[in-house]
């Protein structure tokens, strides 16, 4: 229907045919076809319009269709259009209308497809534009909608349309089922809101959101669904919303006054407009009765809200709308509240009851967050105190403070006076008063207000009479406020100070925690104050002598405001962060000045550590200094002018000219920070910069500093590094330029004389300063010239100074230092001195500062002075151990103690002092050192030397690993060395020291200390003499004497266990060839033993063995074949259990092997016997290397030196262990073995022995047992395979399949090659056996080709040369083998399974093969001279050919030439001349011509040159001309093939195969009865090429026509037996069928001027003096001409061939054929007949007709030979009947168009109807003579009768109008009394029965039909009512029949005639014949159905 306007569907409406049932639905379509009109919309619609029932058909065939699954987008889109057409055209939509449209829009919804959906929303929203739904309509349609959409877009815009469009349906209220549903689509709220912005959907989203308001507070599903909306709900909506929500809210409250949540997203999103709905309700609630109740509702949901935000206690019971108010937005609506709350409070109002807690609650609120001063004085305005409780109070008005919410002014008065009106009883409560009056107690320009508010209310308050308390001793002190602000701040200052000096120790917590917190409080006026009270207390104190206290109180002082310092940054250069600073500065300085005079500092003690006297006054008063100095040098920023001059404040009180000493000890200071470092280098170079500036006279040498500074330069921040860049230039800047070097004083007494100008050379350290050494002003001088110079690189690395101190004291120069810088060089003697300084400050800092003697170290450490170094330090070292000895306490790792140690230690025994060590006797102590404990201490328990002993023993182990040391010591000292660390690895000790000691580990020292090879060949050559001397003694002592005494080994072997450890580690022992002899003769002392410990040193021996042996293999190394004692390997093997054992043995067995493969040889198969029952059985991946390195070192050489014969024993026993080997470990392992022995040799060796192993398995257990592991054997062999490369998986494969040319082909033949050759046991296997491995090698080739995995390798690599060239060679191979399948197949069954797998690797490799291989490989085995193979090939060859697809490649592709490169050999194969055409060479012949066949199929199109080129091969006397059936069929294969593909190409050659295709035909048709299988091959092969020829060249065959139709026409081919089964069978049916296609072929190519003359002089001269098997084919053969004739040809032969068949029609007359002959001749005549008259025009037909109708009419006397009148009659007849068959087969395909043709024909069928006419009831009452002269109805009865039936049928006309009737109608019922017929009473009846029903019956019918007039229905059904009443009971039963098709035909609209029928069948119910009343019965029935009643009270 979609298409209806389109001309298909007016052609599909020309081949319907409508029941009747269905001509009231569709009975307008058939005037459209009638009128061949397209059926347009408008057309369409209206019919819809008039028959509803039409729109609901198109409505369930969409349904339908959709269903079903055959929908279309365009199916859906016409039935929307359709269906809204019909909607809009509707001119009422009434109740009807909804209730027929509303079930097709619902069934569309339930549809899951988005296209039927989409129209259903369409029809929908036509629906809803035109007409309101009542509401239950409008539920079902919005609840259809929404259940299951497939869009969910497309719905909710249908939703809007609908519901903007019934907006009154629900009274603004949405179904809940309805919403529901919708509450499950979690996309739809985003998108309804997406709409509600682009468009006006405001009448669709108001009452959904109403809706969903009213449900959100009883359905939680709603209420998730609304808060959803709201999320991303426009704001426009939102105030509707809160009116919603909170009208709901109080209704729901009303009922069940239950909250729902979706209150607080409303109010987190809306809350403006929430409280404007709210206040809206409040006021509405006004006027309401129930005012309260709406309130307290109202209130709830406030609070929800409120809760929300700022946690506010409610009023929950009155006063709501005061409430609302105070809590407003609105600043001013609070301010009117505020009032009315006061008047309320103080009694002005008395209308409204509130309690004092609500009222608290609504003040504390207001004080605490109200920032309007307004408000704020209202609420300040109240009686505060009486209120509201004290505890709630104080926090809220000191908030206002605190948050400076309010001006200082008056209303801050206001929040003082009401803090002093509080009555405060809780302590706590009166400090944070006072803290909020603290700022206020001084007077100021911005506080005067304020601070006279205190004083006024101050001493009537209950803070004022506060006893001890500050506020009351100002309250008793009766200050006068008056008084200028400088003279009353000093007044309130002083009683401050003198109450916090008075009572320090007793005042409380609270007042003293006042006063802190207001030292670091934010409140700028409050810290101001707090700063003053301190610094008067603490000058009160001092002023006492109090010191302790005043230093104490001065610490507090100091301390906080030092803390303010560092949290300001300095950089801040506001006025008032300057101020505040300038104050702390001052109280500071003017505090340390106090304590400064009540303290007296001793002098030279700030390097001193002085612990014991840190609880003193004076050590408190130099940390009141020093955490000054940092608090100042840590702040942030530039550092202001109160910050220098308070640093100079704390170097000048009491320190004089300590302040270098102090200086330096602070960046000295571990703990200092790089600020605090900096800023103390920058002092003292500013320091050094005033003294520089002074008189000479003051200068100084401030060499001693020299140190620290250079410590400084090594800092890791860059910053410290700076600022010691700038002392060092200062510093050089000191000393005067023209100095020179003078003699190093050695002594103090010569520099007497210069003493006073070396700054604290006595004392700068303190006590210890008397073992520092000094230097010459010059030489001091030129070592800080050279540092100033190379300073300034020294600022971006700290590592820079070690450098240049290593170059100035080793080479005495500085880095980039030339000829210019020659004065800046230091010689030896200075070098000396300056290195000699430097080291004394080392030790003077003894005890004093670890980290600076650590510090200078490691800046030393570049330097290299040993005389200086062992001679400074190497005490220090001594003196650090004795401390550690008695004090037992172990330094922290990484502490300052531990760093420095290890840095002496590095100072010490380092390489550069080498020779100083022996020398002075250092050496002995360091290994001395190193020795450690002698043993471990008793119990565990360590004492104080203990503990020492074992921490420096771990020092002196890591100095030993010192790169250079040992080895600078000397050969000597590397056997003392290797000796000590022998036996601290014996002793054990090392590992033993405490817990908190660093412990080295002992292998590392080994590993890199490099100890001596020699040595310890000779320690392990004395224990192997021990083991061997006590193996010797015990084999001599009796057996009791040996169980009694101790054995020797016992203690050895521990020692020996543990040495070979550590030996291990060494890189000099373990690598070292020297230790050979040794560890062999300590193999060989306990090669017997198996003990556990024994077992243990074996495997280390065997380890250090196999290490030196592969390290000599990597180096080249050779050792010694004496050395490599292989029988004691071997012995090994043989005697030890343990696995570790062996397999440290096989590995070094493999490093033997590599360098001395003849040695290993002559063991080798004890080796890998051994292998084979142990080692492989392993499942450890220890074991797996074992065995790798085992396979890696000694197979290469067994198979170089003895090939094959070596290779084959060993490969076996891996094999004989497969299931012993751990299934993980086996393809590692054996991967790893045909790796070693050479892939390509060796792999087909193990998988033929894998396989061999399979079949022997198999036969000996059974298939159903062995099944399992033979899967298991085959698998892993395909595994193990697929671990090669591709080329060498088919390599293997190709080598195990060549291996079975190698195997016995004979029962019982043995073959001495194959068993050399073949690495299987051939020997032992029987002839089951070897077939079986035949089987299996052919199965696992072809497993392996045709495997995934190789499948997969192979695609990624290609066709590489080698693999095309093992392609190749596997090709050969296989063809050999199937060649010797072959010959052995026929004589043996068990060979045939062989074959065919031979064959499917065959196909395997060949779909591996890259086409330019497979060609050179096809070309190169055709050159064999086996015939078989060449055959085999040319096979291969044929299937490649067949498998190329054309398609897939362009037509000049290099591809096609490719595999076209063997054609020419194949072509040569076929023309070639026999030697002796046998039958292996005509297959081979065959073959190459089938061959030919493919290619020329394939290719002949692309490449015709060289296709026509191979023409001659083809049509060779050798091939074409073959004496060989099988030759020449193939070689008329070829042809055909090359014909159909060349076409006119061939011409030229068409004279050499022509006459040989002919020749071949007529002699297998000459012989076609006794033709044999090969005969008819060739004569299909034959007709086969024919039929190309023709098809190709058919201009040319004119000569050739005569003999092929004789060939082809010979009755022999037809009238040979077709039935039965068999090849020949077969071949006679297809030779029938292809002689028919080569007729049909020629009546189709050849022209018919050619082709028509020849026909018919075949006809006359054979074909019509032959039997119906020529004569029928012939005419079919004719009819096929005729079919293909065209219309100009049609033109000049159509009289010709109607001539022709006119003769043909007359067959009939020839007395030689039979009835049976007669007419499937006349079939076939009428057959052929119509295929020529198909082809006619009507200007050709009528004609035609006439001429043939009066050729059927016409008087045949004149056309026979004979006067007989019988035989007249009969030809004559049969001319009719042969007519009036064709009319009938006209009428079948002309239809209607024949129709009025049939006027010409009317007269002789009605005269024909009349000859079989018999007038009376039954021919019974005829007279005699007439009875005899009325024929049997006959088959030009049946023809005729037929011709009546079809002419109506087709009556489109009106052609059966009255007139016609009535010559037609009594005739034909003139045919019922006709009864006769043959055969008995019976079959007569039975016969003109169902003649009647099957011919006369419908005739009458349909003639009823036709005419379509009652009153001609009346005159034939009159005459049938008369038969009725026949005395033949046929006859009444005939009648009956006949009624019945009238009925049938024309149904209730004959019922018109049942009054006149009643009679007849009221007679015949009554009727003696069972028949005739069976008949009536069934008539009745029939009548009844379209009746619609009973007739039974009609015929009674």
């Amino acid at each position: 229907m979609p298409y209806h306007e389109t001309k298909a569907f007016l052609t599909m409406l020309t081949i319907i045919t409508f029941d009747t049932a269905d001509m009231d639905l569709f009975g307008f379509l058939v005037a459209q076809r009638k009128s061949r009109r397209l059926l347009d919309r408008q057309t369409l619609m209206a019919q819809c319009l008039r028959d509803r029932s039409l729109m609901a058909f198109v409505c369930q065939s969409v349904f339908r269709a959709c269903r079903q699954r055959l929908d279309y987008p365009g199916l859906h889109s016409f039935y929307a259009m359709v269906m809204s057409q019909y909607i809009g055209q509707l001119s009422t939509i009434d109740n009807s209308a909804i209730q027929f449209i509303v079930p097709f829009v619902l069934d569309g919804l339930n549809l899951g497809s988005k296209d039927a959906q989409a129209a259903a929303y369409m029809v929908l929203g036509s629906l809803a534009t035109r007409v309101t739904l009542t509401e239950d309509a409008l539920d079902k349609v919005l609840y259809a909608v929404a259940k299951r959409p497939a869009d969910v877009r497309t719905m909710a815009m249908c939703l809007v349309q609908v519901l903007q469009t019934q907006a009154d349906a629900f009274n603004s209220r949405l179904p809940a089922r309805f919403l529901s549903i919708l509450a499950g689509h979690t996309k739809l709220p985003q998108i309804l809101c997406q709409l509600a912005e682009s468009f006006n959907v405001e009448m669709f989203m108001r009452p959904l959101l109403s809706s969903l308001a009213h449900y959100a507070f009883t359905s939680a599903e709603l209420s998730q669904f609304l808060a959803a909306m709201v999320a991303v709900l426009p704001v426009s909506y939102a105030p509707a919303l809160c009116e919603r929500i909170v009208a709901e809210y109080v209704a729901n409250g009303l009922k069940n006054g239950g909250p729902a949540e979706i209150v607080d997203i409303v109010q987190l999103r809306y809350g403006q407009q929430l409280e404007d709905a709210i206040g809206a309700a409040a006021s509405g609630s006004e006027r309401s009765g129930d005012r309260e109740a709406v309130h307290r509702l109202l209130y709830e949901l406030k609070a929800r809200g409120s809760g929300n935000k700022s946690g506010v206690v409610l009023i929950k019971e009155t006063a709501t709308t005061l409430y609302l108010s105070i809590n407003h937005a609105d600043a001013g609506i609070r301010l009117v509240a505020a009032k009315a709350l006061k008047a309320i409070v103080t009694g002005e109002r008395t209308d409204v009851e509130l309690a004092r807690d609500e009222a608290s609650s609504l003040i504390v609120d207001r004080l605490a967050q109200d920032d309007s001063e307004r408000v704020l004085e209202v609420m300040l305005s109240l009686p505060l105190a009486t209120l509201v409780d004290a505890q709630d109070l104080i926090p809220a008005l000191v908030s206002i403070i605190e948050e400076e919410r309010v001006p200082i002014g008056k209303l801050c008065s206001k929040v003082l006076r009401n803090l002093l009106a509080i009555d405060v009883q809780d302590l706590r409560m009166y400090g944070q008063v006072v803290s909020a009056l603290f700022p206020y107690l001084l007077k100021s320009t911005d506080t005067e207000a304020a601070t006279k508010a205190v004083y006024k209310h101050l001493p009537g308050s209950t803070f004022g009479k506060h006893k001890g308390g500050w506020l009351a001793c100002l309250a008793l002190a009766e200050l006068d406020i008056d008084l200028a602000t400088g003279r009353f701040n000093k007044s309130v200052t002083r009683v401050l100070a003198t109450e916090l000096a008075a009572k320090w120790d007793v005042l409380s917590d609270a007042q003293t925690g006042v006063w802190a917190a207001q030292l670091q409080s934010a409140n700028r006026v409050g810290r101001t104050t707090a700063v003053a009270v301190g610094a008067q207390a603490v000058k009160l104190l001092a002023k006492a002598k109090d010191v302790s206290r005043c230093v104490a109180a001065a610490s507090l002082v100091v301390g906080t405001t030092s803390d303010l310092l560092l949290g300001a940054d300095s950089s801040d250069a506001t006025s008032q962060a300057e101020e505040e600073t300038k104050v702390a500065c001052d109280m500071l300085s003017a505090t340390l000045g106090v304590v400064s005079s009540v303290i007296q500092l001793q002098p030279n003690q700030w390097f001193t550590a002085e612990s014991a006297t840190a609880d003193s006054d004076e050590w408190q008063y130099r940390n009141l200094l020093r955490s000054t100095f940092v608090a100042i040098a840590s702040r942030a920023g530039k550092l202001s002018n109160s910050d220098g001059a308070l640093i100079g404040r704390v170097l000048g009180v009491g320190m004089g000219d300590e302040w270098a000493q102090f200086l330096a000890s602070t960046w000295t200071a571990e703990a200092s920070s790089a600020l605090v470092k900096s800023r103390s280098l920058v002092t003292f170079q500013a320091l050094l910069s005033h003294k520089a500036g002074g008189s000479s006279a003051e200068k100084i040498d401030y060499q001693t500093v020299l140190p620290s500074v250079i410590v400084a330069l090594g800092d890791n921040d860059a910053r410290v590094r700076g600022a010691a860049v700038a002392c060092v230039k200062t510093l050089h800047s000191l000393y005067p330029s023209t100095a020179t070097e003078k003699k190093q004083l050695s002594s103090r007494k010569s520099l007497a004389a210069d003493e006073q100008t070396i700054y604290g050379y006595d004392v700068f350290y303190g006590a210890s300063s008397d073992k520092l050494q000094y230097l010459p002003t010059a030489t001091v001088a030129k070592f800080v010239a050279m540092l100033a110079s190379r300073v300034d690189s020294m600022v971006g690395d700290a590592w820079a100074v070690r450098n240049e101190l290593g170059l100035i004291l080793n080479r005495g120069v500085c880095s980039g230092s030339g000829r210019e810088d020659a004065q800046l060089k230091l010689n030896s003697q200075g070098r000396n001195s300056v290195a000699a300084f430097l080291l004394s400050h080392v030790v003077a800092t003894d005890a004093v500062s670890t980290w600076f003697q650590t510090r200078l170290l490691q800046a030393l450490e570049l330097v290299t002075s040993p005389a200086h170094v062992l001679a400074q330090l190497y005490p220090l070292i001594g003196s650090h151990y004795d401390a550690l000895k008695r004090t037992g306490g172990i330094p922290l790792e990484g502490g300052s103690e531990d760093m420095l140690v290890r840095a002496l230690f590095k100072a010490c025994f380092c390489e550069a002092n080498a020779q100083q060590l022996g020398e002075k006797g250092c050496w002995p102590a360091f290994l001395g050192f190193v020795d450690g404990l002698d043993s471990a201490p008793a119990s565990g328990e360590w004492t104080a030397k203990d503990r020492a002993t074992a921490y420096v023993q771990q020092v002196a182990l890591e100095r030993l690993m010192a790169d250079g040391l040992v080895a600078a010591m000397g050969e000597a000292a590397v056997t003392e060395v290797t000796a000590c660390l022998f036996r601290v690895a014996v002793r054990g000790t090392a590992y033993l020291a405490p817990a908190e000691v660093r412990q080295v580990a002992l292998r590392e020292v080994y590993t890199r200390v490099g100890l001596d090879a020699v040595a310890a060949a000779d320690e392990l050559s004395e224990m192997a003499a021990k083991l061997t001397l006590d193996d010797s003694d015990a084999a001599r002592a009796g057996k009791r004497a040996r169980a009694q005494a101790p054995s020797v080994a016992s203690a050895v072997l521990p020692e020996l266990g543990t040495l070979l450890e550590y030996m291990q580690c060494s890189p000099t022992l373990v690598h070292n060839p020297t230790l050979v002899p040794a560890l062999f003769s300590l193999l060989s002392a306990f090669v017997s033993d198996v003990g556990a410990s024994t077992e243990y040193a074996k495997q280390l021996v065997l380890g250090m063995l196999t290490r030196i042996c592969d390290e000599a293999n990597v180096a080249g190394v050779v050792i010694a074949e004496s050395f490599m004692r292989v029988d004691v390997i071997v012995q090994v093997i043989r005697t030890s259990v343990r696995p570790q054992t062996h397999n440290q043995t096989l590995l070094l067995l493999a490093a033997v092997a590599a360098m001395h493969p003849q040695v290993v040889l002559h063991h080798v198969m004890a080796i890998f016997t051994f292998m084979g029952a142990n080692v492989l059985r392993q499942d450890d991946e220890y074991s797996f290397h074992v065995i790798q390195q085992t396979l890696e070192r000694v197979i290469p050489p067994v198979v170089r030196d003895g090939g094959a014969e070596n290779a084959g024993p060993v490969l076996r026993v891996f094999v004989d262990a497969l299931s012993h080997i751990p299934r993980h470990r086996r393809m590692a392992l054996f991967s790893t073995l045909v790796r070693t022995m050479g892939v390509d040799a060796y792999a087909p060796a193990v998988v033929s022995l894998l396989l061999e192993k399979n079949v022997r398995r198999i036969l000996s257990r059974g298939a159903e047992d062995a099944g399992k592991e033979r899967d298991d054997i085959v698998s892993f062999a395909l595994s193990l395979t697929h671990e090669l490369l591709p080329a060498q998986q088919i390599g293997s494969a190709e080598a195990i399949v060549r291996d079975l040319l190698l195997l016995p082909s004979g029962e019982g033949a043995e073959d001495a090659t194959a068993e050399q050759e073949l690495f299987i046991d051939v020997a032992h296997m029987g002839s089951r056996q070897l077939r079986a491995y035949r089987l299996v090698a052919l199965d696992f080739a072809h497993q392996l080709l045709t495997g995934r995995q190789f499948r997969a390798q192979f695609d990624r690599v290609r066709a590489t040369p080698e693999i095309n060239a093992r392609l190749s060679s596997a090709t050969s191979t296989l063809l050999q083998v199937i060649t010797r399948l072959n010959s052995v197949a026929a004589e043996r069954a068990a060979e045939k399974q062989a074959l065919q797998l031979a064959y499917s690797v065959l196909d395997d490799v060949n779909a591996l093969m890259e086409r330019r291989t497979f060609v050179s490989t096809v070309v190169s085995l055709l050159e064999q001279s086996d015939l078989k193979i060449r055959r085999k090939v040319m096979s291969l060859a044929n299937a490649k050919l067949t498998e190329f697809n054309v398609r897939l490649v362009q037509s000049d592709s290099s591809d096609i030439d490719e595999i076209l490169g063997m054609l020419e050999p194949i072509a040569a194969i076929a023309e070639q001349e026999p030697m002796d055409l046998g039958e292996e060479e005509a297959a081979c012949k065959q073959a190459a011509l089938l061959c030919v066949a493919t290619a020329a199929k394939k290719f002949a199109v692309l490449r015709p040159t060289l296709f026509t080129g191979v023409v001659r091969a083809v049509s060779a006397a050798e091939s074409l001309g073959s004496s060989s059936p099988g030759v020449a069929s193939a070689a008329l294969v070829a042809l055909a093939v090359l014909c159909n593909e060349l076409g006119s190409r061939l011409i030229p050659s068409l004279p050499q195969y022509l006459p040989q295709v002919l020749k071949h035909l007529h002699g297998v048709v000459g012989r076609y009865a006794e033709a044999s299988e090969d005969d008819l091959t060739l004569m299909v092969a034959a007709l086969s090429a024919m039929q190309a020829i023709v098809e190709n060249m058919s201009a040319f065959l004119a000569p050739t026509l005569a003999p092929l139709f004789s060939c082809l026409l010979n009755p022999a081919i037809r009238s040979a037996p077709e039935d039965g089964e068999g090849e020949v069978v077969a071949l006679r049916k297809q030779a029938t069928k292809l002689t028919d296609d080569v007729l049909a072929a020629v009546a189709k190519s050849i022209p018919p001027r050619l082709l028509l003359p020849a026909q018919f002089a075949f006809y006359q001269k054979e074909a019509s003096r032959q039997g119906a098997t020529v004569i029928v084919p012939f005419v079919e053969f004719i009819g096929r001409t005729a079919a293909s004739l065209q219309r100009n040809q049609l033109l000049q032969f159509y009289k010709p061939l109607f001539k022709f068949f006119l003769t043909a029609f007359d067959i009939a007359r020839n007395p030689e054929l039979s009835l049976s002959d007669v007419e499937v001749i006349e079939q076939a005549t009428l057959d052929a007949f119509m295929r020529f008259v198909f082809k006619l025009n009507e200007n050709l037909f009528k004609p035609l007709f006439l001429s043939f109708l009066e050729w059927a009419t016409a008087d045949v006397a004149a056309v026979l030979d004979s006067v007989d009148e019988a035989r007249r009659q009969s030809v004559a007849e049969t001319r009719l009947r042969v007519f009036y068959r064709a009319l009938n087969m006209l009428f079948d395909k002309l239809k209607s168009i024949l129709t009025p043709y049939y006027a010409h024909v009317l007269n002789t069928t009605v005269e024909v109807l009349n000859r079989f006419a018999v007038a009376r009831a039954s021919i019974e009452l005829q007279e005699e003579a007439d009875r005899k002269v009325i024929p049997a109805p006959s088959a030009l009865w049946h023809a005729v009768v037929g011709s009546i039936y079809q002419s109506a049928l087709h009556d489109t006309t009106d052609f059966w109008r009255e007139e016609t009737f009535k010559r037609v109608y009594r005739p034909l019922a003139h045919q019922l009394p006709n009864t006769k017929a043959e055969g008995s009473s019976e079959q007569a009846h039975a016969l003109y029965v169902e003649r009647v029903s099957k011919c006369l019956a419908p005739a009458i019918g349909q003639l009823a039909a036709a005419a379509g007039n009652d009153a001609l229905w009346k005159m034939i059904n009159q005459e049938v009512m008369l038969k009725s009443r026949s005395d033949v009971p046929s006859v009444r039963v005939a009648s009956l029949v006949v009624l019945q098709a009238l009925y049938g035909k024309l149904g209730e609209e004959f019922l018109i005639l049942l009054p006149e029928t009643i009679p007849f069948l009221a007679e015949l119910l009554e009727d003696d014949n069972g028949l005739v009343e069976r008949a009536t019965q069934e008539t009745v029935k029939v009548i009844e159905s379209y009746l619609g009643e009973s007739l039974q009270s009609y015929l009674r």
